[in-house]
């Protein structure tokens, strides 16, 4: 391709994003579902670009568009409304990672004969819902807000759990044990992530009272959000935690003045929805199709997914008291898996190689059925609006 079609095709993506992101209120179908089959199109199927060439680029990308979205979830989340639905989201994030993980880790150890490990692996990928897919879709759906902070406690969690127990995972070798490893991972990732994050944030606020009116003071804020993710990893710590923790301080420190800054939230929200939107497309276009004899693989997989959702749900049912029959229903449905996947995906493919050539290809399938599954719910969720309006009567009352 020469430099005029490359132009033209990062034009025609981009316009084909906005357009795909807007077109959801009518089609209730998330961007990504789009993108990533635009990539399947350009790549495998029409072979119009080599995915040799842009291997790189989708790791990278991968993981920036993870930070965008993470700082932007914890800038936008006011602690002092969602401490009263901590609970039910730390809870079903919690049961629902850990139901998934260990169903995934049994459906494909039984049906792919895998080790163990490697199992434990696919399922520490698949066990999360995606944040960026549901903070978006929670925006555009008529949901009361208990509805909503659940999903998005649930979503940023889960996140966090599937990077420290996939980099756990890939870490583990014969002489370092599994749960010491994990475990001691897990607190020193934490501790440090927070510590660091929370001292940058109040640091920071001080000095945006003095840069935040000047040109182009977004584009340092960027800078130091990258900077969080650099020096908190270098560190030892988890650098996606410290980008929430990060945007969390920011977001709800006594007498911050970011909230009154809504063009920082703009900017980093446009920037992580062009990462994204060159991500998926990427995705697609790495995907190699796998042959038949996956298919009752993969109906498997997504019933154990299934599967272990509904039990989360009837197991944290306790701590969603507050929520009707309906709202219940509609969580089950959103269980969407997304970018958080396919960075995972890619992460575990490029350490271990051949062994998991299969998976990005899994990951665009549970991708989509998922995604698919969340459709149905939003379009439950309209036409059940009424009734979930008298439910909510019938509560109070």
């Amino acid at each position: 391709m020469d430099i005029t079609q490359i132009f033209g095709l990062l034009g025609g993506l981009l316009i084909l994003a906005f357009v795909a992101n807007r077109l959801y209120r009518v089609t209730r179908i998330p961007d990504l579902i789009i993108l990533l089959l635009t990539g399947v199109l350009l790549g495998p199927v029409l072979k119009l670009i080599d995915s040799e060439n842009f291997s790189t680029f989708t790791n990278v990308l991968g993981n920036l568009a993870l930070i965008l979205i993470l700082f932007e979830g914890g800038l936008e989340l006011r602690l002092k409304d969602t401490i009263r639905h901590f609970p039910g989201g730390v809870l079903l994030a919690f049961i629902g990672y850990g139901l998934s993980f260990g169903l995934v880790a049994v459906a494909v150890h039984w049906g792919m004969h895998l080790s163990w490990h490697s199992s434990f692996l696919l399922g520490a990928v698949f066990g999360c819902t995606s944040s960026t897919v549901i903070m978006p879709v929670l925006q555009q759906v008529q949901v009361r807000e208990p509805v909503k902070l659940t999903l998005l406690l649930e979503s940023a969690i889960g996140d966090i759990i599937g990077v420290l127990t996939v980099s756990s995972l890939i870490a583990i070798t014969p002489d370092r044990p599994v749960a010491k490893l994990f475990l001691s991972g897990l607190a020193t990732d934490v501790i440090i992530a927070v510590l660091l994050a929370v001292l940058a944030g109040f640091i920071w606020i001080w000095l945006w009272r003095r840069v935040g009116s000047q040109r182009f003071s977004n584009v340092l804020s960027f800078g130091v959000v990258v900077g969080i993710y650099s020096a908190t990893s270098a560190a030892g710590g988890s650098g996606l935690l410290a980008v929430l923790a990060f945007g969390l301080t920011l977001g709800n420190a006594p007498g911050q003045p970011i909230e009154s800054d809504p063009g920082m939230v703009e900017f980093h929200s446009e920037l992580s929805f062009l990462v994204r939107s060159f991500f998926f497309v990427l995705l697609g276009i790495e995907v190699e199709f796998v042959g038949l004899q996956y298919v009752w693989l993969m109906l498997g997989l997504i019933g154990a997914l299934l599967l272990s959702r509904a039990i989360a749900i009837s197991i944290s049912r306790i701590a969603l008291r507050a929520l009707t029959k309906n709202e219940r229903e509609l969580i089950f449905f959103m269980m969407p898996r997304g970018l958080i996947t396919a960075v995972l995906a890619v992460e575990v493919t490029n350490a271990r190689g051949d062994e998991f050539g299969f998976l990005p290809a899994m990951a665009l399938t549970v991708m989509v059925a998922t995604n698919l599954m969340l459709v149905l719910g939003t379009i439950r969720a309209h036409r059940q609006q009424p009734e979930v309006t008298h439910e909510v009567e019938a509560i109070k009352g």
